[in-house]
């Protein structure tokens, strides 16, 4: 009788296992590079045409500039993508390599992006984001 619970236990984990996998939970969601960045955008507000992309150095977060001086950030939320606009107030803070970044949006939450030697360039951008 114990061989049987233990054969159906594991055919019922392995079962859970590979719905899982087909519902994509778990998965390691990430951005890839900043053509992906320019697709994630484009999906989330139609229209926006990035000039400059750049994506933290885990994939996690992208934040990008159109022509227009508008900024966008992605991130990664659970197995999705999140994206907003950023629009004045927002508060931005750079340490080193790492630029901060919260919305007044509170369910959108903080996003800190390692941007390396483009975090300053990027902080400096964003002080001049269009008011619009």
């Amino acid at each position: 009788m114990n061989w049987l619970l233990l054969g159906g236990s594991l055919v019922g984990v392995l079962g859970l296992g590979l719905a899982a996998q087909l519902l994509g939970l778990g998965a390691d969601v990430r951005i890839a590079d900043a053509a992906h960045a320019r697709m994630l955008a484009d999906e989330a507000h139609c229209g926006f045409d990035p000039v400059d992309v750049v994506v933290d150095r885990a994939g996690h977060a992208a934040l990008l500039k159109d022509a227009e001086g508008r900024h966008m950030l992605i991130r990664v939320h659970g197995n999705h993508f999140a994206s907003r606009l950023l629009e004045p107030p927002f508060f931005g803070r750079l340490d080193r390599r790492m630029l901060t970044i919260a919305t007044t949006d509170r369910m959108f939450g903080q996003v800190t992006l390692d941007l390396g030697d483009q975090a300053a360039r990027w902080a400096s951008g964003l002080r001049h984001t269009h008011h619009g």
